[in-house]
């Protein structure tokens, strides 16, 4: 991400569903931590990802940065994978970078979108003295529509658009396994009832 892109983010005014901010906090505050993993892991389940953007304040969006110690523990990209899969189940694929905006030292982590299938919590994590948990073992985090911020499935919605980008998945590695197999040629977009019935017909014949 570059200057010119956070500076067009911040001057949507709110954060986005691609998009959630965090002020200041380092990696080995363990509260914090649960917190940018639960974002994590509700982009990692939004088509296309997103970005978890550190040193930005979630309700001014004034960019207060983050200092020296702050931010390298973020960059330590070899302690903060581990620290965030012990929470995903599968692994969630991400990046991380830093920036200077505006003075200020920012820490971007762009999230991938799922692989194969959607991707769940698979630990607790309770903050002390909170009624409800940072991290929900079992629960699935998405973006909501209905307002951009990362929650448990909140309605039938994002219910859908999840399994909608699920099987759009599993549609494409069916399509490049049975090309790779031969089954049929490749094809530069979505199949036509012509190839579909070529397929059927090879089907038919390996029988």
């Amino acid at each position: 991400m570059t200057e010119r892109e956070l500076e067009a983010i911040l001057a949507k005014g709110h954060e986005t569903q691609g998009v959630e901010f965090k002020g200041p906090g380092k990696r080995t505050n363990s509260a914090f931590l649960a917190s940018v993993i639960r974002a994590m892991l509700g982009l990692a389940n939004h088509r296309d990802g997103g970005h978890v953007i550190l040193g930005v304040d979630s309700k001014s969006l004034e960019p207060t940065g983050l200092d020296d110690d702050e931010a390298a523990s973020w960059l330590n990209y070899d302690a903060l994978a581990p620290a965030v899969n012990e929470y995903a189940s599968p692994s969630v694929s991400f990046d991380v970078q830093s920036l200077t905006f505006r003075e200020n030292k920012i820490v971007i982590i762009r999230v991938e979108e799922f692989v194969e299938i959607p991707i769940l919590c698979k630990k607790e994590f309770q903050e002390p003295g909170k009624k409800s948990p940072v991290l929900r073992r079992g629960a699935c985090y998405v973006r909501a529509t209905h307002k951009p911020e990362t929650s448990e499935i909140p309605s039938e919605q994002e219910m859908r658009d999840l399994l909608e980008l699920a099987i759009d998945k599993g549609v494409v590695k069916f399509l490049a396994r049975a090309q790779k197999l031969g089954l049929f040629l490749a094809i530069a977009g979505p199949p036509t009832e012509g190839d579909l019935s070529r397929f059927q017909k090879q089907l038919e014949e390996m029988e």
